[in-house]
């Protein structure tokens, strides 16, 4: 978290991450791929915006896992909404050839996400930023279950 903090400021973008959940079994490098590449997106999105802001929140939910990245970004037309998941999707061609990547991030996440039974989808408001939604499942160990 520290190190994404440090080069935001950089750019002069907040990052806020509130994670409630304290503890979560399941593949540590597959969800810290995921928050990596959805919060870089979320990063792209807002620079060059006054108050930019990428916000990370965690939780759990009736026996799920919920995490949400929001930006503050320029947001996602809605004819694109439906297609971003797609491998090679690509909103904005010029913007994504100043940036780099492939356009395979989102399409890897959700291959990602749907392989360990959860599921992925955004929300965007054109001029207002992007929030990308992923689940998974959650249970707690029962050595863990404090009733």
């Amino acid at each position: 978290e520290s190190v994404y903090k440090k080069e935001f400021a950089k750019q002069n973008v907040k990052l806020q991450i509130s994670c409630e959940v304290e503890y979560v079994q399941a593949n540590e490098t597959l969800i810290e791929s995921l928050l990596r590449n959805l919060i870089t997106n979320g990063y792209h999105a807002v620079l060059d915006r006054e108050n930019a802001l990428v916000e990370a929140r965690i939780f759990v939910e009736n026996d799920v896992l919920n995490i949400q990245i929001t930006d503050n970004g320029c947001g996602i037309e809605e004819e694109h909404i439906s297609h971003i998941f797609e491998p090679f999707y690509r909103v904005d061609k010029a913007r994504a050839r100043n940036i780099g990547g492939t356009g395979l991030g989102l399409a890897i996440a959700k291959e990602m996400i749907m392989a360990h039974g959860g599921k992925i989808w955004a929300k965007s408001r054109e001029g207002k930023g992007t929030t990308i939604f992923f689940t998974l499942p959650y249970e707690l160990d029962q050595e863990d279950d404090w009733v």
